[in-house]
């Protein structure tokens, strides 16, 4: 599956599943990479990924994804080793494409996990952009105020009282805080905190911006956003109510 966002350099980035961790057999902890001077369209690109990923069957290559920005696109893959990389790239790409490729040692995978996979901030746009989507297909009027949720979730409840300390002092209120007995991992214990705010993408940045950092400083983990839809119609009769 692949999964499209812009990071935070302003690369547009496909991400491919990959799971290194799942297969024992094998050894691929060759990074290998091609990066191509590039100024078409989306159907182009599509052309290009396809042929790469025809010669990258060939030398039996794991396909992680591309990232395209200031003129280029760059391809990522891995493998056991690089050898037939560049003949394979130069029957791909030539002569129509100018391209630079080399390869390197990647044993922890840090060029998938850090550079193609979204980070915190990259994951929250992400998010956020389907869920005003959804709201706006709803109907909402995002300008008024909405009661938005935070989750976060940490390893101790100390460390979870402690960031609730830190967020109450930062303008955001406390809701609820749970335990969560099905998790899969050492991440049980669980807050829900909000904000009074409009909907959009830079006011919730800025909001994050103030929450990230506490979130690191006690090593827990951001998990996502919500809020109810506010209708024009919803607003009028909150108003005649009161």
């Amino acid at each position: 599956m692949s999964l499209f966002y812009t990071d935070e350099e302003g690369a547009n980035v496909c991400v491919q599943d990959f799971y290194p961790d799942d297969n024992i057999y094998e050894e691929k902890y060759t990074l290998l990479y091609a990066f191509i001077k590039f100024d078409g369209d989306d159907e182009e690109l599509l052309e290009i990924e396809q042929k790469l990923l025809t010669q990258a069957t060939k030398l039996k290559l794991d396909y992680v994804g591309w990232r395209r920005i200031d003129g280029w696109v760059e391809f990522y893959f891995y493998g056991e080793q690089a050898k037939g990389f560049e003949n394979a790239l130069n029957e791909a790409l030539k002569p129509k494409y100018q391209f630079e490729s080399g390869n390197r040692k990647d044993k922890k995978y840090e060029t998938y996990y850090k550079l193609l996979m979204p980070n915190t901030q990259e994951y929250h746009n992400l998010q956020s952009e389907e869920i005003i989507a959804d709201l706006e297909e709803a109907g909402d009027t995002l300008e008024e105020e909405h009661r938005i949720e935070y989750h976060a979730v940490f390893m101790t409840s100390s460390q979870r009282k402690r960031f609730i300390e830190n967020i109450e002092e930062d303008g955001f209120s406390f809701l609820n805080d749970f335990l969560d007995e099905k998790a899969e991992d050492d991440f049980v214990y669980g807050v829900v905190f909000t904000k009074l705010s409009p909907v959009s993408i830079e006011l919730l940045n800025e909001q994050t911006k103030i929450i990230f950092p506490s979130l690191e400083k006690e090593h827990g983990r951001y998990e996502g956003w919500g809020t109810n839809a506010v209708t024009i119609e919803e607003e009028k009769n909150s108003k005649s109510v009161k």
